[in-house]
This record gives C-alpha cells, sequence and structure tokens, in this order.
C-alpha cells in the first residue's frame, strides 16, 4: 500500500508540471453587442470580423464564435476553446 501511495505521488510530482502545458483555455468577450444582418452563420464562416463592433451574423446553436485572439477574425466553430465572442440573444426582433 505504501509503495502505491509513493508511486502515485511521484508520478504526480514528475507529470504534474507537464499537465499545465496540456490545459486549453478560453476567454469570453461580451462586449459585441449587435448584428449587421439577422441571418444565420454557415459552420466555419466570419461570424465577426477584426475591429468590428457588430457581428455579422449568428453562429448556430452548437457552434461558437471564435478567434484564436482579440484582433483576429471570428469563425463558427464547435470547438470551444480561444477567444469566445458571445452572441446576444437569439431570438430576432420583438414579439407581435
Amino acid at each position: 500500500m505504501k509503495f502505491q501511495v509513493a508511486l502515485l505521488v511521484a508520478a504526480v510530482l514528475t507529470f504534474g508540471s507537464e499537465a499545465r502545458i496540456l490545459v486549453k483555455r478560453s476567454f469570453r468577450d461580451q462586449s459585441v453587442r449587435g448584428y449587421l444582418t439577422e441571418r444565420t452563420c454557415w459552420w466555419n464562416e466570419i461570424c465577426k470580423e477584426e475591429f468590428q463592433t457588430l457581428f455579422r451574423c449568428k453562429c448556430p446553436l452548437w457552434s461558437y464564435c471564435r478567434s484564436p485572439g482579440r484582433y483576429y477574425n471570428a469563425f463558427c466553430t464547435m470547438t470551444g476553446t480561444g477567444y469566445i465572442w458571445t452572441q446576444p440573444d437569439r431570438s430576432w426582433g420583438s414579439a407581435i
């Protein structure tokens, strides 16, 4: 039993520092509040252009508006890591 605990501690100490390198992180930005057009994006289409204050289109519910950083074009992808642009309400227009 003591050998197993010692082996576990040794493994954590050996691989613990390397595990931090493999962690994928994301950052969510909610600064953009509107849309240029009322339409849904295609998969892998540009949903937000760099330095623009409005989204070009809405990503489908199963995808994210994602870019590699704040000052890059963002595309609709299923990957939830990187710089995620949170898109506002998914219902178009107002109720009549």
